[in-house]
């Protein structure tokens, strides 16, 4: 699995990280509310409480992203994280579909 991380991107990202530097970016899809594990959206967290099987993503940034291994199979195997301006959000977008318009990024 490999995520292009543009530029924008990477700044909107790396704003949050600094404000809170001992923590670790995980990419989740997150299901907490939605009623099924299936019908989730995807998110960026910012937490310190990493449990389970992760892995390190390989991308195109100085900075380090994981995810929970069993939920791999709800992202495609390449994936591009663009910038929004106009949402001022991010987005999660691959070759085949638009995954999240507006991902968001969860303090935890």
């Amino acid at each position: 699995m490999y995520i292009q991380i543009t530029e924008s991107a990477a700044s909107f990202i790396q704003k949050y990280q600094i404000e809170h530097e001992t923590k670790e970016l995980l990419l989740r899809y997150d299901s907490d509310g939605c009623g099924c594990a299936v019908s989730g959206v995807p998110m960026i967290w910012l937490t310190s409480e990493r449990t389970g099987e992760w892995e390190e993503l390989k991308h195109n940034q100085p900075f380090t992203l994981y995810i929970h291994t069993a939920q791999k199979v709800f992202f495609d195997e390449e994936m591009t994280i663009d910038f929004n301006e106009k949402a001022n959000t991010l987005m999660l977008k691959s070759p085949q579909q638009i995954l999240s318009p507006r991902m968001s990024i969860l303090i935890k």
